[in-house]
C-alpha cells in the first residue's frame, strides 16, 4: 500500500511538470500582450492618482490612451486629473471624448457637466445636467447645479421649475419656497410667486422665510406699514441665519437715523435677535454697533462685553471697547480691558499702547512708561505704531520732568516720522516752556504750522516760542492768528496774547485779554497777580 502511494505521487508530479512546461512554452498573442500592458499601466496610474501623485498618474494614463484609444474610463480619469491641475482645456477635451465613447454612463456625463460649467459653457452644461438627470432622476446635487445654471443664465422661471423638481424628491422646504418666490418674482411671475408664499404661510403662518418674502414684497410695493410686523416673525425664527438678520438690521439702522419710530422698531428687532440667539456673538456686536451709532456708548459697551462671553475671536471687540472707553475718559476701564486682552493676545503691541495711555492719563507715569516700552519691544515692521510709542514716551517722560529721556524719545519719533504735526507741536511747546533749544523749537513749530496753518494751538505754540525769544512783535502776529482761528475760546491763548501786549507796552490791551482769559478758564496760577499788578510774571 505504501509503495503504490509513492508511485502515484511520482506519476502526478511528472504530469504536473509537463503541464507547466507546456504553459511556459506557449506563445502569447500581440493583443494579449497589449491587454496585459494596458491593465498594468492602468492599475499603476490609478494607484498613483490615489496617492495624489498627479503628474505621474497623468503620464501613465496618457500611455494607456495610446494603447487603448477607445477606452472611455481612461479619458474620464484624465479629465478629473487635468481638472485638479487646473488645466481646463485638457479637462474638457478628455471629458468630451469619454462622453462620445459612452454617452450613457452617468459618471462621464457628470464629469462633462462639471467641466462645462467650470469653463463657463453654461448652455452646454445645462444640456449635460439635463441628460444626466434623465439617467439619474433623483440626483439632487445635479438638480441644484442645474437650478444654479438656469439662474446665472438669466432663466429664473426654469430655475424655479428645477427647484420644484427637487421638492418632488425631498419634499416642501421653506428655504426652497423662498428661493422659488424670489426667482418667480425675477421672472415677472408675481402671481405664481405670491401663491408659493401663500401656500407656505397657510401651512406655517409664523415661518420666517415666508414672512421675509412678504415683508420684501410689501416694501417693494411701498406698503411700509405692513413690513415691520412681518419682520418680527423673521427675527423670531431661530432657523434663519444670523447674517440674514444682520443684513435686515443694517438696513433698519441706516433708516432709523432721525426717525423715532424706526429706532423703536430697530431696538425691538435687536432685542428679539438677542433673545432668540442668546449665544450668538454677532447679535451683541450688532447691538453694540447700533447704540454706538447713536452715541450711547454705555449701552454699546454693555453689548460688546456680552459679546466677549461667546466670541472665539475677541480681539476686534476688545479694540472697540478700548477705543470707546478711552474716548469716554474711563481710563480705569481702558487699563482693565487692555490687561485682559494682553493675556489672550500678548503679541499685539497696540494693546500695550492703550494700557500705557490709560496709565498716563491717570498720571501713573511709571506704569505708563513700562507699558509703552513693552509694546515697543515686540514691534515688527510697524512704523506707525513705533512712532506712537516713541512720541508717547516723550510726552510721559516730560510729565515726569525727565527731560533728558523726553528729548531722547521725541528725537526717536522724529526719525520715524518728522512730519507728524501734533508731535512737532507738542515737542516744540515743551521745549518753549523750559526755554530750552528755542531755535530747534521754532523750527519744529514752523513745520507744524506749514502743515496746518489755521490750527489755533499750533499758531499759539509758535507765537509763544517767539515770545520766549523776545521777538514780541512777531509773537503778537502769531498769537493774533491763533485768536482768529478759534483761540479766542482758550484761556491759555488769551493769557499769552495779554502777555505779549504788556511786553509791547499796551497795558489796556493786556488787561483786556487777561480778563478774557480769566472768564474763559484754563489759565496759569500767575494770572491773578498779572491783572492785579499790571505786570508780566513767568
Amino acid at each position: 500500500m505504501r509503495k503504490f502511494t509513492t508511485l502515484l505521487f511520482i506519476s502526478l508530479l511528472f504530469f504536473s511538470c509537463k503541464t507547466n512546461k507546456e504553459v511556459i512554452n506557449k506563445t502569447l498573442t500581440s493583443s494579449e500582450v497589449e491587454r496585459g500592458r494596458f491593465a498594468d499601466l492602468y492599475i499603476k496610474a490609478t494607484n498613483l492618482a490615489m496617492l495624489e501623485n498627479t503628474d505621474k498618474a497623468i503620464m501613465l494614463y496618457e500611455q494607456c490612451k495610446e494603447l487603448r484609444p477607445k477606452n472611455a474610463s481612461t479619458y474620464y480619469e484624465l479629465s478629473r486629473l487635468y481638472a485638479l491641475k487646473r488645466n481646463a482645456g485638457l479637462a474638457y477635451k478628455n471629458a468630451e471624448r469619454a462622453y462620445e465613447i459612452n454617452p450613457s454612463n452617468k459618471w462621464y456625463l457628470l464629469q462633462r457637466a462639471i467641466v462645462l460649467k467650470a469653463t463657463s459653457q453654461n448652455k452646454k452644461a445645462i444640456e449635460a445636467y439635463e441628460d444626466l438627470i434623465k439617467l439619474d432622476k433623483k440626483n439632487l446635487s445635479a438638480l441644484y447645479e442645474l437650478a444654479q445654471l438656469y439662474q446665472v443664465s438669466e432663466m429664473p422661471k426654469k430655475a424655479a421649475e428645477t427647484l420644484s423638481r427637487i421638492e418632488t424628491i425631498s419634499g416642501k422646504n421653506p428655504q426652497l419656497s423662498y428661493q422659488k418666490y424670489m426667482l418667480l418674482m425675477d421672472a415677472g411671475e408675481e402671481t405664481d410667486a405670491l401663491k408659493e408664499i401663500s401656500s407656505l404661510l397657510k401651512q406655517s403662518p409664523e415661518n420666517g422665510m415666508g414672512n421675509l418674502a412678504m415683508a420684501q414684497y410689501y416694501e417693494k410695493k411701498g406698503e411700509e406699514e405692513k413690513v415691520f410686523d412681518k419682520m418680527v416673525f423673521v427675527f423670531e425664527d431661530a432657523g434663519i441665519r444670523t447674517d440674514t438678520k444682520l443684513n435686515i438690521l443694517m438696513d433698519y439702522i441706516t433708516k432709523s437715523k432721525g426717525d423715532t419710530k424706526k429706532q423703536k422698531e430697530t431696538e425691538k428687532l435687536i432685542a428679539t435677535m438677542k433673545r432668540v440667539n442668546p449665544k450668538d456673538v454677532e447679535s451683541y456686536v450688532a447691538a453694540g454697533d447700533y447704540y454706538l451709532s447713536k452715541k450711547e456708548t454705555k449701552k454699546a459697551n454693555e453689548n460688546y462685553e456680552q459679546a466677549l462671553e461667546f466670541s472665539t475671536n475677541s480681539y476686534p471687540i476688545y479694540m472697540q471697547l478700548l477705543e470707546n472707553e478711552f474716548n469716554e475718559k474711563n481710563y480705569s476701564k481702558v487699563i482693565e480691558y487692555a490687561t485682559n486682552a494682553i493675556e489672550l493676545y500678548p503679541t499685539q503691541p497696540v494693546l500695550f499702547l492703550y494700557k500705557g495711555m490709560g496709565y498716563k492719563e491717570r498720571k501713573d507715569f511709571v506704569n505708563a512708561v513700562s507699558s509703552f516700552k513693552m509694546g515697543a519691544g515686540i514691534l515688527v515692521d510697524d512704523e506707525k505704531l513705533e512712532f506712537e510709542f516713541y512720541s508717547k514716551l516723550g510726552e510721559t517722560y516730560n510729565d515726569q520732568k525727565d527731560y533728558l529721556n523726553s528729548d531722547k524719545y521725541f528725537e526717536k519719533a522724529l526719525n520715524v516720522n518728522g512730519l507728524e504735526p501734533f508731535m512737532l507741536n507738542n515737542y516744540s511747546y515743551y521745549l518753549s516752556l523750559r526755554k530750552d533749544k528755542l531755535e530747534k523749537a521754532a523750527e519744529l513749530s514752523k513745520k507744524s504750522n506749514n502743515i496746518y496753518p489755521k490750527n489755533a494751538s499750533f499758531n499759539d505754540t509758535y507765537g509763544w516760542i517767539l515770545f520766549q525769544q523776545e521777538k514780541f512783535e512777531e509773537a503778537e502776529i502769531w498769537l493774533k492768528k491763533s485768536i482768529e482761528n478759534g483761540g479766542n475760546l482758550s484761556g491759555t491763548v488769551l493769557e499769552h496774547y495779554g502777555d505779549v501786549m504788556i511786553q509791547l507796552n499796551k497795558e489796556s490791551e493786556a488787561l483786556k485779554y487777561w480778563n478774557l482769559a480769566k472768564e474763559a478758564g484754563d489759565f496759569s496760577d500767575k494770572l491773578t497777580d498779572k491783572i492785579k499788578d499790571k505786570k508780566y510774571y513767568e
